[in-house]
């Protein structure tokens, strides 16, 4: 079997396309990857690409899909008694930096929200709902943190995931990361 320096021969063929794909609406959106793109990164033919996503939206959607099932599996249940919600909501802004700030990348999320105008339905649905995951837990800590209803902690849920992704945002566009911590400083 020839490899390429990139290949990864312990992965299965659908997880490195989606590595693949991942990597490249990272680093450059939705719009700017294409099959024959990643084939050749990954040492396959664009034609094994589509055999195992027939469209762009079908691998974007896998992609966003199993983002989603790999930061659900990140969470503590916010409802464990013994977890103190301060020490959630902090994980979370921490976790936040570590995977944006810290990599110097835009998440996968903010690249596909700023693309939305280009993506199928379908991709739009599976980002929707990674934000309904991230609202829906923000929710619940919020509820247990400031013993406050439901949709009082929805409001902050969704006050907070604005500032983190400005901050992320101000950070790109400044280089200068402390920008991050000021602009989250009056969550912690």
């Amino acid at each position: 079997m020839k490899t390429s320096s990139n290949k990864q021969p312990d992965k299965d063929t659908k997880t490195r396309i989606m590595d693949s794909a991942e990597r490249a609406i990272v680093q450059s959106g939705y719009g700017a990857f294409s099959f024959r793109d990643i084939a050749e990164e990954i040492g396959i033919k664009s034609a094994s690409v589509h055999y195992h996503y027939p469209t762009k939206g079908d691998l974007a959607v896998a992609v966003m899909t199993r983002f989603t099932d790999e930061f659900r599996a990140l969470l503590p249940d916010p409802k464990v008694a013994s977890i103190d919600p301060r020490a959630m909501l902090d994980g979370f802004i921490d976790g936040f930096k570590k995977k944006i700030v810290e990599q110097h990348n835009m998440s996968l999320c903010t690249m596909l929200t700023a693309d939305k105008h280009l993506l199928p339905e379908s991709v739009g649905v599976a980002l929707a709902e990674f934000y309904e995951v991230k609202l829906s837990w923000l929710t619940q800590v919020f509820v247990r943190l400031n013993n406050l209803d439901e949709d009082q902690a929805r409001l902050k849920a969704g006050q907070l995931l604005a500032s983190l992704h400005g901050a992320s945002v101000l950070v790109q566009a400044t280089g200068e990361v402390d920008w991050y911590e000021k602009a989250l400083s009056l969550w912690r």
